[in-house]
């Protein structure tokens, strides 16, 4: 049975009208959320994404989240993201503390924030990255609903949340690349080098792919997230150049490659985890 959403919509409908959108008026920044405010909402969503990161909620204390989040709700209210409905209802369970737990909160979401969510809960598949540098860790996941639909959420390490809805892979992928490779390190493509699975650790690695480790400046992690496992790309970017690990399938007896790329291929890499069929080998 299909599903619907708000003002009853089915979300083939919802993916196929924004579909046709994003490729007349391409792609667009869709809205900034916290930590704090996203947790708020999960109860509200069925259990939002428990696959994004929330590294400033996840350090917090107990009793310091409670106080955050009661903070978060007011936040979204008046940034006119989030309407409570039933506000006389609660007030009078408040004053009558012993009804005050039976009454449930009905929010209502703006446009923006109920179409960032539905596309967060629904995606069959997601590209999530983790970007590594000195000076902490970043994330990024891509939600994919198709070649025209995908919605990207860049985490900062400080718990910042940015949407933005993207009308085509390469653009995605092109996303990632800067994440990944933010001095543009990659120059050229090298040799395929096959590694052996059962020696991954550093100290079994031999030059130059040890060498890279070792001065590696930001180091990425791409892992397809869906029913069945997908592929995984590792990538070590230095001063002067750029790798890549490839992992076709998660326990594989063999099938693991490292290269140094250049830039499109990077930007190549990254479409075939996004869409298999986009980019021709």
């Amino acid at each position: 049975m299909p599903q619907t959403h708000e003002g009853g919509a089915t979300l083939e409908e919802i993916r196929r009208d924004l579909g046709k959108a994003l490729a007349e008026e391409g792609s667009r920044p869709l809205l900034r959320l916290t930590d704090e405010e996203l947790a708020v909402l999960s109860p509200a969503t069925e259990g939002g994404s428990t696959i994004v990161a929330a590294p400033h909620l996840e350090g917090m204390p107990a009793q310091e989240r409670d106080w955050v989040l009661a903070t978060a709700l007011r936040s979204l209210v008046s940034r006119d993201l989030v309407e409570i409905a039933n506000t006389a209802e609660l007030d009078a369970a408040l004053r009558q503390e012993n009804r005050s737990a039976d009454v449930e909160m009905d929010m209502r979401f703006s446009p923006d924030l109920e179409l960032a969510l539905t596309l967060r809960r629904t995606a069959e598949r997601v590209l999530a990255v983790e970007r590594t540098t000195s000076e902490g860790t970043s994330y990024a996941y891509v939600f994919i609903h198709g070649t025209d639909v995908l919605l990207i959420e860049d985490v900062t390490g400080g718990g910042m949340h940015a949407f933005t809805l993207v009308a085509t892979v390469p653009e995605a992928a092109e996303s990632i690349r800067r994440l990944v490779d933010p001095h543009e390190s990659a120059g050229h493509d090298g040799p395929t080098q096959e590694l052996d699975p059962e020696a991954l650790e550093r100290d079994s690695m031999a030059p130059p792919m040890k060498d890279v480790i070792d001065n590696a400046l930001v180091v990425g992690q791409l892992v397809l997230l869906a029913d069945t496992p997908g592929p995984l790309l590792m990538t070590y970017a230095t001063a002067e150049e750029l790798w890549t690990v490839n992992v076709d399938a998660p326990h594989a007896p063999s099938g693991i490659t490292a290269r140094s790329v250049g830039e499109q291929t990077l930007v190549d890499s990254v479409s075939r985890l996004l869409a298999p069929t986009a980019v021709a080998m």
